[in-house]
């Protein structure tokens, strides 16, 4: 069943049109028409409607609530900016996996830097998640922000109830012995491409955080917070 994303105004009187974007898509690529079944993502939640009017863009008539598929586990990802277009990837994959929140951090090893007002590439990554949620069944696309450096980083994560750091040299434990029902607000930090020095570690694991092992494989950058997230969430009982 097709899934779209309710406009700004929400469901009104048991109805809703959809945004523009997907309005456009339900039409001309889709072609669906009225009387067609869809899923309805609006408020952070999920509903079985049908389409009802089709004469000025999309509207759907509202059904009933659809069990919400979201973790109980909320994911903030601090990424390392890597090169090129691997933060595309972070992006659709790690939202897809349960992410909910991917915050991009200029760090020293990074060879690519993310300027805070490059508002293009924000919004295609925003673009990205979305379409992402929609194929993974969220009915909330994570919030893509703009980046932060290494310095702001230590404060940011002792807002966490836990705070994770995947690191080669890791002595604290891993995702297994750290991560359990009851921990429903966690952060991953993962280092670019070069990976974090431990001066970069240093003050992460003095404002809380920990530092772990994904086990004896390295990852790549652009696969280690994939690889933390699902893991995340299968320990925190997020994937049965």
């Amino acid at each position: 069943m097709h899934r779209f994303f309710a406009d700004e105004n929400g469901i009104v009187n048991g109805s809703a049109r959809l945004e523009a974007g997907d309005a456009a898509h339900a039409l001309r690529v889709l072609r669906l028409e009225t009387g067609a079944r869809i899923h309805l993502f609006s408020g952070g939640e999920a509903y079985l409607a049908e389409i009802s009017d089709v004469s000025d863009g999309v509207t759907a008539r509202v059904l009933g609530p659809v069990k919400s598929p979201e973790a109980g586990l909320r994911i903030t990802l601090y990424q390392g900016v890597p090169k090129g277009d691997k933060m595309d990837y972070i992006v659709q994959k790690c939202t897809e996996a349960g992410a909910h929140r991917v915050v991009p951090v200029n760090m020293p090893r990074c060879v690519a830097r993310l300027d805070g007002a490059d508002d293009k590439k924000l919004a295609r990554w925003s673009r990205i998640a979305r379409e992402a949620a929609k194929q993974a069944f969220r009915p909330v696309a994570p919030e893509v922000a703009p980046p932060v450096s290494m310095k702001a980083l230590p404060g940011l994560l002792a807002a966490h109830q836990l705070s994770l750091v995947p690191w080669e040299d890791a002595r604290d434990g891993s995702l297994r012995q750290l991560i359990t029902p009851e921990i429903t607000d966690l952060a991953i930090v993962i280092g670019p491409e070069g990976g974090m020095s431990p001066e970069d570690v240093a003050p992460l694991l003095a404002a809380g955080a920990k530092a772990v092992t994904l086990g004896p494989r390295i990852f790549r950058t652009e696969t280690a917070g994939l690889a933390a997230i699902i893991g995340a969430m299968a320990f925190s009982g997020n994937l049965e």
